[in-house]
């Protein structure tokens, strides 16, 4: 049965980073997944989209009703991508505010929705951090992606100072998930 994500941020958010690390999570669990990326604008700021398919998917480019599970990392970008989601889809977004009001949203179109306070969880460290805390998040939840493969591949993907604040945003959100499913995945 063919399977589908859809990461939709804006420029600079890390959209492209996760989408390589869910793809190549599923392809070490031999889901074979294509994946493709849209960019609104070539920019900081400007909206983009990746979608992941897998277990036989031919083309990644999604369409309505088609993703198990939608990643948003701002607000606006998960809802505004929600058609995508199947009725028996999730999302998993980052809940900020982006209008400069509070946003509460619980229940979006009859979809299960979670909202994740990325910047509480990643503290002070929150600026490029998003990516990561959602990738733990979800590691929490989703049994194609374990926590394991994601610090391994986040571990192997970056040098440096890159990767202790990776791994620990990582870690972060797990256990923030983790407080939410419990230990559904490991």
């Amino acid at each position: 049965m063919t399977g589908a994500y859809r990461i939709a941020g804006v420029g600079g958010q890390g959209v492209i980073t996760m989408a390589k690390a869910i793809s190549t999570i599923l392809m070490n669990e031999n889901l074979d997944p294509v994946m493709s990326e849209i960019h609104g604008l070539s920019q900081r700021g400007g909206s983009v989209v990746s979608d992941i398919k897998y277990d036989g998917a031919k083309s990644p480019i999604l369409t309505k009703n088609d993703a198990d599970v939608l990643i948003g990392m701002k607000t606006s970008e998960a809802l505004s991508n929600m058609y995508v989601l199947k009725e028996t889809g999730i999302c998993i977004g980052n809940r900020i505010n982006d209008s400069g009001k509070d946003v509460v949203i619980d229940f979006v179109e009859g979809k299960k929705v979670y909202w994740v306070d990325c910047q509480s969880i990643a503290g002070d460290d929150s600026s490029g951090s998003i990516n990561m805390v959602l990738l733990g998040f979800i590691s929490s939840m989703d049994p194609k992606i374990h926590f394991d493969d994601a610090m391994k591949y986040v571990s192997n993907a970056f040098g440096g100072k890159y990767t202790e604040r990776n791994t620990t945003m990582l870690r972060r959100g797990y256990e923030a998930g983790v407080r939410i499913f419990g230990n559904v995945t490991n």
